[in-house]
């Protein structure tokens, strides 16, 4: 029972030293543990290389060996038919007499000394050493008794000859016993050597694969090293980063002080301060869209209270310029008309750029006819060039269309050539040219002037950033390349200007010619409604007094037309049940509800949805006029008016009405 219950603390003893260099090796920086998981595949490699390469001497040296073997065998077995060559030559001479066969022993004579040393340099085996060294000497006796037999110069054969042959013959038999004898323990070291070339062989594959498995082992231990101490903490951090994207929060308890346990510590303080801040940056997020609603209130609100005395004003003016004859007080009428035109200028571009700059613009593309666009951009600006005796020139490519949206694209247009005109030099040119390049329409404003800096062509497009303004008395806002950068953009076009002259660009996409578009936009523009010959009626629903006064004359100004006034929409429903009029106007601002509601009244009763209305609102956001078009309006007029498009309207819409009745 003592032992097994001394085991748990013995195990405790016995593994702590490994939890121990485990802890120190998470403590290790990354740089450290790096190394050593680079290095520990690379020792192991080295270590097998290494082995290699011994044993690669090895093999080199026995194969040398072999090598060696193999030639003195060959030097032996080459000895032995030398010194029978030579015997050879002797006899055939003492049996023809012919000295020509004497030339072989002399040539033996000359090489077997080289060959025996050579063999004696060679021979490694201190038993063949002592077998050559036997062998020397009967060479030398018998290469002494040939030497004697060649001198033998008489065809009788003396017994001195014959004995000596005979010593000779004797010699030679021993030199074969001994060089045979020779050759064959030379050829036991020979076999001796190949086999020992053939183990060697065999001990290199076996530790070639040894290094191959102890490679592959090193490096799948660093793999698991690198895996269990690095990815996999990697991987949590990771895991981590993704939840702390969440906005979760993090328990990540930091077992190192290493980078990653740094890391892990960072980010659990990053999540608990992320935490904290969720509700501040929710309020934050509160606090945007309730600065965004106040900014859009603020630009409705703005845009009504600011268009409805412009409205009385411009509109009285554009009266007064066409009923006063020409003098002092017509020149008058015209100057402050021209001022009221430039505040409401003004004003369209400060609230246009707003809407644009906060996402609240959208534009709808269409096929635009740019030859048509063009020619009534030049009729629009035509009198500031004359004003400042500007020529303006054109050269536009015929058949020209792109994808944009007609009124923005004018209003751009418009704003480059009104630049060149107010800024460009007097008595000059402005040269206009429209073409096609690279699938997109090209239009260029050039006027004669230097061009722009190129350190001040960062401000161009600067909101209310107007260069040089300190210098020139010509009126503007700062607005205007601004807007039409960001009106090309929405357009998915460009704006550009030139680098060493004053010339602007413009790109738009281009498209195929729209036949139906452009015969309807030609239909329009040629086929004006005609005057209308019997008296209508018109209903105005407006509390405003200068703004029904304005609306008042304009309208009296027609013979053939009457209307009558109402400030709420009670009088208006009233009036409608006595009398049904040809057209009615509408304001939306009305001391007993909002205009809006006025025209679901009448877009839903049977009785009043066939009579067009128009809205004469101050109020220009977009989505306001897209929502009222959507119920049905016919047409949807800012104010200030412009009385002559308010004219012409009210004609387009009256004769619109004569023809469904008559239908």
């Amino acid at each position: 029972m003592t032992k097994h219950s001394q085991t748990p603390s013995n195990r405790t003893q016995y593994f702590q030293p490994l939890f121990w260099i485990a802890q120190t090796w998470q403590d290790l920086p990354l740089g450290i543990k790096g190394i050593f998981v680079i290095a520990l595949p690379l020792l192991v490699l080295l270590a097998s290389l290494g082995s290699l390469y011994l044993r690669e001497q090895e093999s080199t040296q026995l194969e040398n060996k072999l090598r060696v073997a193999l030639q003195n065998q060959r030097d032996i077995q080459e000895v032995h038919t030398l010194l029978i060559e030579a015997s050879t030559g002797v006899r055939d001479y003492l049996l023809t007499g012919d000295k020509h066969f004497l030339d072989i022993f002399f040539q033996v004579e000359n090489k077997l000394p080289v060959i025996l040393t050579e063999l004696e340099v060679q021979l490694d085996n201190d038993a063949q050493r002592k077998r050559l060294a036997k062998i020397n000497p009967l060479v030398q006796q018998n290469l002494h008794d040939l030497r004697i037999l060649s001198q033998y110069e008489s065809d009788i054969a003396s017994d001195d000859l014959i004995a000596k042959f005979k010593s000779q013959v004797n010699t030679l038999d021993k030199l074969r016993y001994a060089i045979e004898r020779l050759n064959a323990e030379e050829a036991i070291l020979v076999a001796k050597d190949q086999q020992d070339v053939v183990n060697q062989r065999q001990r290199h594959v076996i530790i070639t694969l040894i290094a191959a498995t102890a490679g592959i082992i090193g490096s799948l231990m660093a793999m698991w090293i690198f895996s269990r101490t690095i990815v996999k903490r990697v991987r949590l951090l990771r895991d981590s980063a993704a939840h702390l994207a969440k906005a979760e929060k993090l328990d990540l308890p930091s077992s190192s002080r290493d980078e990653l346990g740094q890391l892990s510590d960072e980010l659990d303080h990053a999540s608990q301060l992320l935490a904290k801040n969720i509700s501040d940056s929710i309020q934050a997020r509160q606090e945007a869209e309730d600065a965004s609603a106040a900014k859009s209130m603020f630009l409705s609100r703005t845009s009504h209270e600011l268009r409805t005395p412009l409205n009385a004003i411009l509109g009285f003016a554009q009266l007064l310029e066409q009923d006063l004859p020409p003098g002092k007080q017509h020149d008058s009428v015209s100057l402050i008309l021209g001022a009221g035109q430039h505040l409401l200028k003004l004003i369209n571009e400060v609230l246009e750029t707003a809407r644009i700059e906060s996402g609240e613009i959208t534009l709808e593309l269409t096929p635009i006819a740019v030859n048509t666009l063009i020619e009534e951009a030049r009729h629009y600006i035509a009198p500031i060039g004359k004003i400042r005796d500007i020529e303006i020139k054109s050269e536009v490519s015929p058949n020209l269309w792109a994808v944009a949206n007609r009124q923005k694209l004018l209003q751009v247009v418009l704003n480059l050539l009104s630049n060149a005109l107010k800024y460009g030099p007097a008595n000059a040119i402005v040269q206009l040219n429209a073409f096609s390049r690279e699938g997109n329409i090209v239009i260029e404003v050039q006027d004669s002037g230097p061009g722009i800096p190129s350190k001040l062509k960062e401000r161009l497009f600067t909101p209310f950033d107007r260069l040089g303004a300190e210098q020139t008395k010509v009126e503007g806002t700062g607005l205007g390349l601004a807007l039409s950068k960001h009106i090309m953009q929405a357009m998915h076009g460009s704006i550009h200007v030139a680098d060493t002259k004053s010339l602007f660009w413009i790109e738009i996409p281009a498209c195929e010619p729209n036949v139906e578009f452009y015969n309807s936009e030609e239909a329009t523009f040629l086929n004006q409604p005609a005057a209308l010959n019997s008296r209508h009626s018109i209903l105005y629903v407006e509390d405003n007094v200068s703004n029904r006064a304005l609306i008042e004359a304009i309208i009296q100004r027609q013979h053939d037309l009457r209307i009558h006034t109402v400030a709420t929409m009670r009088d208006a429903r009233q009036y409608l049940t006595e009398i049904k009029p040809s057209l009615i106007l509408i304001d939306l601002n009305l001391p007993d509800g909002s205009g809006e509601q006025l025209v679901h009244h009448i877009k839903t009763d049977p009785k009043y949805s066939a009579i067009p209305i128009m809205i004469l609102s101050a109020d220009a956001l977009p989505e306001t006029i897209a929502r009222l078009t959507a119920v049905g309006i016919a047409y949807y007029m800012t104010k200030p008016l412009d009385v002559a498009l308010f004219n012409r309207k009210v004609r387009e819409l009256i004769a619109t009405k004569d023809e469904n009745t008559h239908e």
